[in-house]
């Protein structure tokens, strides 16, 4: 069993996605307060089909590893 916060919700969607499609269960909680929800048994989604995946990409700019690692220093401890 995985727990999540609302605000993981917004910023780490992607990840937490992942983790029900892979059968766990993941309890969400309100930042530092008792659980809220707890999907047992999360429908299996096909992403393929969802817009972002159908979505061309080739013309967007790919973040090169040291572009990220500034990214992330830049931003300090707050991911």
């Amino acid at each position: 069993m995985k727990t999540a916060t609302a605000h993981d919700l917004t910023t780490r969607l992607p990840t937490i996605l992942g983790w029900l499609e892979a059968g766990e269960e993941v309890i969400v909680r309100p930042d530092q307060c008792r659980p809220t929800a707890s999907p047992a048994n999360a429908p299996t989604v096909d992403w393929s089909k969802s817009a972002a995946f159908q979505r061309d990409h080739a013309d967007e700019p790919m973040l090169s590893k040291q572009d990220l690692e500034d990214l992330y220093e830049e931003m300090g401890s707050r991911y």
